[in-house]
């Protein structure tokens, strides 16, 4: 059953607008959407422009504007909408305000936060925000943002949302350029905030590793009063300015996994939490996982939830696609993980994957690492050493050369300098059965093309 979320009164006083179109002023509205494609009966409709205010970036360049969608949402259900320029031929409601972006989706999200009596987790960090969230919203049976949504529209959308009588809350935060996080933190004022790590990403906008220390720990600035700073072990956070309570996890501190049995694809995980022993079951528990894992535990501890009930729910954490998927097809093992890349997750991955215990071949399809800026030769390159126990890798992308230019002949399967050139049919048949097979590149170089659907696919018929 949908949870009303707010009446079209409580909309309208959010916005500090009025129902321009009719008087429904007690409709409930269930569910808020800025996309018509996965718009349900009862969602409030909001018209946004493809290009974004507020000072804020996009990494997908849009000229979409929502305003065009209108009439299907009415169509598929909308309750009403939220629009800059009023629509005469829309029965629904009309919301109107100057920008559908601040004025509306961003006014519609810090009320609903302000409202909210639960406690949020906000968190970023440079690599498995996503895959942490997953694990923290397991943890504590909470709403969480959908997939990626961590930017200027997911965040404010993912508040949006939240039921007013959540107990919990998580929140993910991204950023494209300097000062995006700060600003998602104040809108969402999380009780506790966790830093998941700092790695090179975004060095092509931010420049160095203190750079993105700095822009990571600014998530900070939105605390509330009293709140807590999650952050690893070894993070120098005197760049912070933060004065309040800091929770450490990782080695060095109270907060760790001091042993893990496999068992097949999933890991029994006991943790040290702060001199008591606690266990989790860890699904596909490759090592970057446990890392996510600790991190989320961590920030449990600091909302003040019972680590060990909070683990029996860890098992309820699954792998969203293209962020480690494990599938089997025709007996070989695929690994999607497609979905981003930096030299920290790839290292995640690629030790992974030799880590694996097998009797097949062990190969990588490895695509470039966006947004290194200057230093991306040196990145790519420095990945060698951690393929030398792989039967083979194939390259795509201009970037990736350098390292397939590292690695002996034996290892060489094919460099590609775009997806398009990838040609499907001779890489797929040199796999066979007992084969394991990491994919594993930033989103726009595997995952957008779709070459890990095209494989599976591929194999399936051969």
């Amino acid at each position: 059953m949908s949870q009303n979320l707010f009446t079209l009164t409580e909309a309208a006083q959010a916005l500090k607008t009025q129902n321009a179109t009719r008087e429904t002023q007690n409709a409930n509205i269930t569910g808020v959407s800025i996309d018509t494609r996965t718009l349900q009966s009862g969602d409030l409709f909001i018209a946004l422009s493809g290009t974004p205010s507020g000072g804020f970036t996009s990494s997908f360049a849009s000229k979409g504007d929502g305003h065009n969608f209108l009439k299907m949402a009415e169509e598929k259900g909308a309750a009403a909408a939220i629009v800059s320029t009023l629509n005469p031929e829309l029965k629904i409601p009309q919301l109107v305000v100057k920008d559908t972006l601040i004025d509306g989706l961003w006014a519609l999200g810090a009320a609903s936060r302000q409202r909210l009596t639960g406690k949020v987790a906000g968190l970023t960090g440079s690599a498995g925000k996503t895959t942490t969230k997953e694990m923290l919203a397991a943890l504590l049976g909470a709403p969480a943002s959908v997939g990626s949504y961590n930017n200027f529209w997911g965040v404010p959308l993912t508040l949006a949302r939240i039921p007013r009588t959540a107990p919990f809350a998580v929140v993910e935060m991204g950023m494209n350029r300097p000062g995006e996080i700060a600003k998602l933190s104040k809108l969402t004022q999380p009780e506790v905030a966790l830093v998941v790590n700092v790695r090179p990403v975004h060095l092509e906008h931010l420049g160095s590793i203190e750079a993105i220390a700095r822009e990571k720990l600014s998530i900070s600035e939105g605390l509330k009063k009293g709140g807590t700073l999650v952050v690893p072990a070894d993070l120098d956070i005197t760049v912070s300015g933060w004065q309040g309570p800091v929770l450490r996890f990782g080695t060095g501190s109270g907060i760790y996994p001091e042993k893990w049995e496999q068992q097949g694809e999933d890991w029994l995980v006991t943790f040290m939490c702060e001199g008591t022993r606690v266990q989790g079951l860890l699904r596909d528990g490759a090592p970057h996982r446990l890392y996510n894992a600790t991190a989320a535990l961590a920030t449990v501890v600091a909302l003040g939830v019972n680590p060990a009930q909070a683990l029996t729910h860890l098992a309820n954490s699954g792998s969203m696609e293209g962020r480690g998927v494990t599938h089997s097809v025709a007996g070989i093992t695929l690994i999607d993980d497609s979905f981003n890349a930096n030299p920290a997750s790839m290292e995640a991955a690629l030790q992974s994957l030799t880590g694996r215990t097998m009797a097949g071949r062990k190969f990588a399809l490895l695509g470039d690492m966006l947004e290194l800026g200057t230093e991306a030769p040196r990145y790519h390159k420095a990945l060698q050493p951690l393929t030398e126990k792989l039967d083979g890798v194939y390259c795509i992308g201009p970037n990736m050369k350098y390292l397939y230019d590292s690695l002996p002949e034996s290892q060489k399967l094919g460099w590609s300098e775009s997806p398009e050139d990838f040609t499907l049919t001779p890489f797929t048949s040199m796999l066979r059965a007992g084969d394991a097979l990491l994919m594993k590149g930033s989103k726009k170089l595997l995952h957008v093309p779709g070459i890990p659907a095209k494989i599976m696919a591929a194999l399936k018929t051969e």
